[in-house]
């Protein structure tokens, strides 16, 4: 018998394999990480890079250089975090981008990393000037940068467990499930630990965001669709739609949710934290006639049957 080559020959390739798993990524997220790839190797010959790019409150708040508050979740130094962050961020925030569009993520995105950062600089600096026969680890946080994904990926890990506080996460290879509501406190713990007991105010600093946010902002703060499609068909925007991975608001994939428990972070509802607002501009203020997703029942197959059901 002859063997069959060209089975072989038909599979693709590594390189192939590599491309075709890129092209399934969304824009955003692609450039998020290739992004930081290139902010993390430019930083192993040159520290000042990252440093003018870092969130270091006593530069960000001394010397009013705001613009750390937003370049510095694109900033990684360590090898290790940037491959854990990838992977506990890349699949909730791809499914997050497909579920809302590039131009709605993006703004949760920027406006989760300026928030959070904020919370962080507030943190350090109540600690520089009031706390007072302080321990000097405490007094160097006011010098310590936040960096990476870590405080967004907090911040997104609060909202999905809060919206989804009965379900059962499994953590890596723990032999027995955590509800979700407790999840985020839990994985605090987590890193004191590894941290050698001292707190990490950058982590603290999304979960506190992910707490104001479900509370405070969930439906309160979003972009219109009628914004997003004007900003879609901008100047600025207009050449970015038609690049590859790009979803536009007309054609973004819809997931039905799920329900029962979960067996990880990554199988949650992603997008039950954030519901439709229809009207025009920034909303900014409760929405009587949209509300959150996550307060609906679980059999509405749609958001147009779910805001039906509400305005009846």
């Amino acid at each position: 018998m002859i063997p069959n080559f060209n089975i072989t020959k038909n599979k693709p390739g590594i390189w192939e394999r590599i491309i075709d798993i890129v092209s399934e990524i969304p824009f955003f997220i692609r450039f998020v990480i290739i992004t930081k790839i290139i902010f993390f190797i430019i930083n192993l010959f040159t520290r000042y890079f990252s440093f003018y790019l870092s969130n270091i409150p006593i530069y960000t708040i001394g010397h009013y250089q705001f613009w750390r508050l937003i370049t510095t979740s694109f900033i990684t130094t360590n090898i290790i975090n940037l491959l854990f962050a990838f992977v506990f961020w890349v699949k909730d925030a791809i499914s997050l981008e497909k579920t809302l569009g590039t131009i709605r993520y993006i703004f949760i995105f920027l406006t989760n990393s300026l928030f959070i950062n904020i919370i962080y600089c507030c943190i350090t600096y109540f600690i520089k000037n009031y706390i007072k026969n302080k321990p000097y680890a405490l007094y160097e946080t006011y010098k310590t940068a936040s960096i990476g994904l870590w405080p967004i990926i907090i911040c997104e890990m609060t909202l999905l467990c809060f919206n989804n506080p009965d379900s059962k996460i499994i953590f890596i290879v723990m032999p027995f499930p955590i509800k979700a509501k407790y999840y985020p406190i839990f994985i605090i713990i987590v890193f004191t630990l590894i941290n050698n007991f001292r707190l990490n105010f950058q982590i603290i600093s999304g979960f506190l965001y992910g707490i104001i946010y479900y509370y405070l902002f969930q439906n309160r703060l979003n972009i219109s669709d009628d914004t997003i499609k004007k900003l879609e068909n901008s100047y600025l925007c207009k050449g970015l739609t038609g690049l590859n991975g790009f979803i536009s608001i007309d054609n973004i994939n819809n997931y039905n949710p799920t329900s029962g428990e979960v067996q990880t972070m990554n199988s949650i509802d992603s997008h039950n934290q954030f519901s439709p607002f229809h009207g025009k501009g920034i909303q900014v203020g409760s929405n009587n006639d949209y509300v959150a997703v996550h307060e609906q029942s679980q059999n509405s197959n749609t958001l147009d049957e779910i805001n039906t059901e509400n305005k009846n």
